[in-house]
């Protein structure tokens, strides 16, 4: 980037609607993208002497899914390009999603990716609904206690949209690595900034592994700010869109539900 480049200044209206853009705390939707992300622990195959690393811990990667079908999964397979320790792009946005794998069954529970806490959202599993509720109502269902602390297997994911290199990609956050996110989010205003992605080692008993880093490498200016305003803004439309669509599904459910009740209690009143 030229200095003439990094001379533009910011505008303040600009900076204005990115601070009202970005939510503090981090709706239903699906904005495909391809995904961003990071290795964190390594990655190996084979055992013995013949056992290799084939990628390290703190390696950062992209995805982007193929048209190409897996036959064992049946669907679309994601083709990964690593792409180094450290990375550097502009966090754009930050959601949420509640997830849990269970080890025993094979099995993964999630819910549409959300924004408020208050929200009423669905639970799937095997893409078959199986609760909904407020994200902290569906944590309960799944609460154990451990240590003395009351805990829930269904965790609270963050998920980013982030622009690297031009593109936007989405970034799940889990675990050490979300919480590192959580304390730079507090110091500072990620779209306005462009942020350097790293990792640094992590123990815990027995385990090891990489905790995702975050910190301002400079202040956006105001073409890059424009840029990041346009992105943010199409992110919203189409979290609008979305939000319409899932609450005419919802609506179209309910009126169902009902004209089936009326239907069961008028024949019930013609048998008795």
């Amino acid at each position: 980037m030229s200095k003439k480049e990094l001379s533009t200044e910011v505008n303040e209206d600009v900076l204005a609607e990115l601070r009202g853009s970005y939510p503090t705390e981090p709706s239903a939707l699906k904005i495909m993208l391809p995904r961003l992300g990071m290795v964190s622990q390594d990655v190996t195959e084979g055992k013995g002497k013949a056992m290799k690393v084939v990628s390290e811990a703190g390696t950062f990667f992209i995805e982007s899914q193929t048209d190409e079908i897996d036959e064992a999964t049946g669907k679309k397979k994601w083709d990964r390009e690593e792409i180094g320790t450290t990375i550097q792009g502009v966090i754009l946005y930050q959601r949420k999603q509640l997830r849990y794998y269970d080890e025993a069954n094979e099995k993964y529970t999630s819910s549409p990716v959300y924004d408020t806490d208050d929200e009423i959202v669905p639970l799937f599993c095997d893409k078959k609904e199986i609760a909904r509720g407020t994200p902290g109502d569906l944590k309960k269902n799944y609460e154990y206690v451990k240590d003395g602390k009351v805990k829930s297997k269904l965790e609270e994911n963050r998920i980013l949209y982030v622009l690297y290199k031009g593109t936007k990609y989405q970034m799940n956050l889990r675990g050490s690595s979300m919480y590192s996110f959580m304390s730079y989010n507090r110091t500072t205003l990620p779209p306005s900034v462009l942020t350097k992605f790293g990792s640094e080692s992590k123990e815990k008993g027995t385990i090891a592994w990489n905790q995702m880093t975050f910190s301002v490498v400079r202040q956006l200016d105001g073409d890059e700010s424009v840029e990041a305003l346009e992105n943010i803004r199409s992110i919203k439309n189409a979290i609008a869109v979305e939000k319409a669509s899932y609450a005419a599904v919802v609506a179209k459910d309910t009126a169902d539900d009902k004209a089936m009740d009326a239907l069961v209690e008028g024949a019930a009143s013609k048998l008795d």
